[in-house]
């Protein structure tokens, strides 16, 4: 179990690239708009497969009717920044039977027979969600190539410390045993803060 990728709602996508990397020295791609959500993604690569993700809305009307949508416009309403994390596990199965929670499946076959996509198992907002990458090739290559692209200039690597408004305890309960870097506060909030380890320090995103 390990924290996947950290998630933060920006207000416009090139400023956020331009002040992350001049603020910072992280460097970050655009991607694929979502159509479950409304939302387009843009990818800072850190420590292969770990990455920050900054969504910015395109269709409103689209997010207003799909749950995740609806998570993302409340964030926005709140004044936007960080608001969601995913924990990568290996038996994605067990754990969606020890929640009672069903996956939901976002992967798309390719010719090669490979998969392309996730799956995921998400609860309150206020929690993590699970996900994990079946069958997906070489996937950690193509999370490295894309950290050699982008051209950071802070060698970051993985996420040092979140720090969650909420129980200690029923995240605890939510995870399973684990080793996770979080630290608390009182609250219901979820995540509010995420810590990047780099050479030149923490970078601390909110």
């Amino acid at each position: 179990m390990v924290i996947d990728h950290v998630v933060v709602l920006a207000r416009d996508a090139e400023e956020t690239a331009t002040s992350l990397r001049e603020q910072h020295g992280l460097g970050s791609e655009r991607g694929a708009l979502h159509p479950f959500s409304g939302t387009r993604n843009h990818n800072v690569p850190l420590k292969p497969p770990t990455y920050l993700e900054f969504l910015t809305i395109e269709d409103r009307a689209l997010a207003k009717t799909t749950e995740v949508g609806q998570r993302v416009l409340a964030r926005e309403a709140r004044g936007f920044g960080v608001f969601a994390w995913a924990v990568r596990v290996d038996d994605l199965e067990g754990l969606s039977k020890r929640l009672g929670i069903e996956i939901v499946d976002y992967t798309i076959p390719h010719g090669d027979g490979t998969l392309r996509g996730w799956r995921t198992v998400s609860g309150p907002p206020h929690l993590p969600f699970f996900i994990d990458y079946p069958n997906n090739g070489d996937r950690v290559g193509r999370w490295r190539a894309m950290y050699e692209r982008v051209g950071h200039t802070c060698s970051p690597g993985e996420f040092s410390e979140l720090t969650v408004r909420g129980d200690a305890t029923e995240m605890r309960d939510w995870l399973g045993p684990h080793d996770l870097p979080l630290r608390f506060f009182p609250g219901r909030e979820g995540i509010c803060e995420a810590r990047i380890s780099t050479a030149k320090g923490d970078v601390i995103i909110v």
